[in-house]
């Protein structure tokens, strides 16, 4: 019998940098009552190349009615034209040909910059001396100064994540009843000011956005500290619609709080920020895709000090 996979994209871009690079987790979902083995592979639009993309173990086994994540990087080539491209990810059994039980997801797009070349010029050695001349200078400007002037302390903006609820905005592309909810101690565990961010997520793909404000621009470190459960699911976290570092697996035998977990570094501007908690998956048999966080940190990274 073939399996009917579901493919669901964490967002419906890629965000590139500056080199015109970025990744996006796509979740496989088997709805059937037997396991199978799935291979996840990116079909590019036009203008694009298969080459441009790389997909963490495309190959896995999917338990019956469970799923599993496939991370998807994207690299642009220098040269590339300037413009909006798409593509689509898409799944099929290993036991069985493409075109029988194929199934994809939603097209995704992303934006490709113009990426200016380096200028060349053959007085380059003469700024590479006045590199030199200035290195030293401010070496010498910091041995005169270094007791007179104390390193900049870096800032570092911390919140309970039970505080954000009442502002924050659930969504379910297949309404299904998910909700979010502050959630006091229990089950033998004690959250950080007795309560946490408790996300009641249904079904794959529910989300749960909340909002922060960042003091200045700067680059800075992601940081949470989340809850792990037998009816908890795999998440990745959005940050202004653009994912941040890896998946979270979110399932453990009993509810467990961890440490200060180090998600990401993203380089953001003074104001308000968008912090979206979205479900991609589960590894438990459950009709449950539950999250919690306890609370969020932004900590501000320094240059190296000389």
């Amino acid at each position: 019998m073939t399996t009917e996979w579901t493919v669901v994209a964490a967002a419906e871009q890629f965000t590139l940098d500056a080199r015109n690079a970025g990744e996006l987790t796509f979740t496989v979902s088997n709805p059937g009552l037997a396991p199978d083995t799935v291979v996840f592979d990116v079909a590019p639009g036009e203008g694009s190349q298969r080459a441009w993309f790389t997909v963490t173990e495309p190959q896995r086994v999917v338990p019956a009615q469970g799923s599993v994540s496939f991370l998807v990087r994207l690299a642009v080539p220098p040269g590339t034209p300037p413009r909006r491209y798409d593509m689509t990810g898409f799944a099929y059994s290993a036991n069985t040909a493409p075109e029988e039980s194929s199934r994809s997801s939603g097209r995704v797009t992303y934006e490709v910059r113009a990426v200016a070349p380096p200028k060349r010029t053959p007085w380059a050695w003469i700024a590479a001396a006045a590199a030199l001349v200035l290195v030293v200078s401010v070496t010498v400007v910091f041995l005169v100064t270094r007791d007179e002037d104390p390193p900049p302390v870096a800032r570092v903006v911390t919140i309970e994540a039970e505080t954000l609820v009442p502002t924050a905005e659930v969504g379910s592309p297949s309404n299904s009843p998910a909700s979010v909810a502050v959630q006091g101690n229990c089950c033998e565990v004690t959250w950080s000011q007795d309560a946490q961010l408790f996300f009641l997520g249904r079904a794959i793909n529910d989300r749960v956005t909340v909002r922060v404000e960042l003091p200045a621009e700067a680059t800075w470190q992601f940081s949470a500290v989340l809850t792990t459960a037998p009816d908890y699911a795999n998440i990745v976290f959005l940050i202004d619609g653009r994912q941040v570092g890896d998946p979270f697996i979110g399932f453990t035998p009993k509810v467990q709080i961890t440490d200060w977990l180090d998600l990401a570094r993203v380089r953001l501007a003074a104001g308000s920020h968008e912090i979206t908690l979205v479900v991609i998956g589960k590894t438990q048999s459950t009709d449950r895709y539950f999250a919690g966080m306890d609370a969020i940190r932004f900590t501000e990274l320094s240059p190296p000090q000389l």
